[in-house]
C-alpha cells in the first residue's frame, strides 16, 4: 500500500507539469518530488507519468488515480475545516479573476473581508487570461463566460457595462465625433485578436464595422493607459474608466453589457473558507451596481 503523503506530490506534479515548479510550490527539492512519484509508482506497479520536452503528462493509470486522489484531497480539506474552523475560518484561499475586475474593482474593496475574518489569507490572481479551477490554479474563479463543466457550481456574480472613452487630447486633434457613423474615422485601441481568451472580448465590431485599430494589447489596463495618453478610442468597463479624470465618455447611448460568473469546484462548495469569500464577493458586487453599470443613460 502506498503512502498517502505521496499523493500530494502526485497531484502537484500533475497540476504544474514540471518537477521544478512542483518542488517550488511544495517548498522542497525536485529530487524529493521525484522520489515520492517513484514511490507511488512502485507501490501501484505502473508508470503514472510520461516525460516530454514540454513537461510531465499523465498515463492512463495516472488519469485513473487522479480522480481518486482529488476526491481524497477534497475530503481531507473539508474534514480539516469542519473540525478546526467551525467558529472562525482560517487559512489561504486563491481567487482567480480577470485582470480588470481584479485590479481595478476587487482589490480596493477587500479590506472588509479581513476585518470580519482576520484569520483569512487571500491570493488574488488577476491576469488577462482564464484561470482554471479544474487544474487547481484557484479555488474560486471569476469568468467572462458561464462555465459548462459539471464539476463546478456557478452563479452570476454581476452584470457590468462597457462604454467608449478617449482623452481630451485625442479628441482635440481627431475628426468630429457626433454620432455612431463618425466612429469609422477614428483610431481605436483593442485586444490582440489571436490571443483572446474569451469570445466576450470581441466587441469592437459592436460599435464600428471596420475599426482602425492602431494599438493592441492583451491587457485592459494597458488599453486604459493607451487611451489616457491620447492614442485613440478604447472600449472600457465603466468601473475602470467612468471616474478617470483623464478620460472623456463618448456617445453615452453607445454601450454594451456583459456578465461575470463565479465558480468553485462542486465538492468544495461547502468549505467554510470558500463560502465566506464567495459571499463577500457577491455582496460587494451587489452593493456596487452603480459603479459596475456606470452612469444611467
Amino acid at each position: 500500500m502506498f503512502d498517502w503523503n505521496d499523493l500530494r506530490f502526485f497531484l502537484e506534479l500533475q497540476r504544474s507539469g514540471r518537477l521544478l515548479t512542483a518542488a517550488r510550490r511544495l517548498n522542497t527539492t525536485h529530487a524529493t518530488v521525484a522520489r515520492h512519484i517513484e514511490a507511488v509508482e512502485k507501490a501501484l506497479g505502473t508508470a503514472l507519468f510520461v516525460q516530454h520536452a514540454q513537461g510531465y503528462e499523465l498515463t492512463p493509470a495516472g488519469e485513473a488515480l487522479l480522480k481518486h486522489a482529488e476526491a481524497m484531497e477534497n475530503v481531507a480539506l473539508l474534514v480539516q475545516e469542519e473540525i478546526t474552523q467551525s467558529s472562525a475560518p482560517l487559512g489561504k484561499i486563491r481567487v482567480g479573476v480577470t485582470e480588470g475586475l481584479g485590479v481595478k474593482f476587487l482589490a480596493s474593496r477587500m479590506v472588509g473581508l479581513f476585518e470580519r475574518y482576520p484569520g483569512l489569507e487571500v491570493e488574488l490572481v488577476a491576469v488577462p487570461r482564464f484561470v482554471s479551477i479544474l487544474n487547481r490554479e484557484a479555488e474560486i474563479s471569476i469568468h467572462l463566460e458561464r462555465p459548462s463543466a459539471d464539476m463546478l457550481v456557478t452563479r452570476k456574480l454581476t452584470d457590468y457595462r462597457l462604454a467608449l472613452y478617449a482623452s481630451q487630447a485625442y479628441l482635440d486633434r481627431a475628426p468630429p465625433l457626433r454620432s455612431r457613423e463618425d466612429l469609422g474615422r477614428h483610431a481605436w485601441i483593442g485586444y490582440v485578436d489571436d490571443l483572446l481568451f474569451s469570445q466576450e472580448l470581441m466587441f469592437l465590431n459592436s460599435f464600428c464595422r471596420n475599426p482602425q485599430v492602431v494599438f493592441h494589447s492583451t491587457s485592459v489596463i494597458a488599453q486604459q493607459e493607451a487611451a489616457r495618453s491620447g492614442l485613440g478610442i478604447a472600449v472600457l468597463p465603466c468601473y475602470m474608466a467612468a471616474a478617470d479624470p483623464q478620460l472623456v465618455p463618448l456617445l453615452p447611448a453607445e454601450s454594451i453589457q456583459r456578465a461575470s460568473w463565479i465558480s468553485p469546484r462542486r465538492e468544495l462548495h461547502k468549505s467554510v473558507r470558500l463560502r465566506v469569500v464567495w459571499d463577500y464577493l457577491v455582496e460587494q458586487c451587489a452593493a456596487q451596481q452603480q459603479v459596475l453599470l456606470g452612469p444611467e443613460i
